[in-house]
């Protein structure tokens, strides 16, 4: 099932879909749904992450000093 939703884009961008999908013999449509679905799952997990991240420091679960020099030194040398 689908549904329309109309946007607003700058002509430059619209040309440049447009340009996109003659050159790469896709629809319009399917390139903009795979972009959007891509984003839509990056933001999930970002704010996945985020929330995540704030529930542990809620809980007071941060790195000791002899965590963040073991890492360092890992990645430092």
């Amino acid at each position: 099932m689908s549904a329309t939703l109309s946007i607003r884009i700058p002509e430059e961008t619209k040309r440049q879909i447009e340009e996109l999908a003659t050159i790469s013999h896709r629809k319009k449509s399917d390139i903009l749904v795979g972009w959007i679905n891509e984003k839509l799952e990056l933001e999930r997990w970002q704010i996945e992450e985020i929330n995540h991240g704030i529930a542990e420091a809620d809980a007071g679960l941060f790195a000791t000093n002899e965590d963040r020099q073991a890492l360092r030194k890992k990645w430092l040398g």
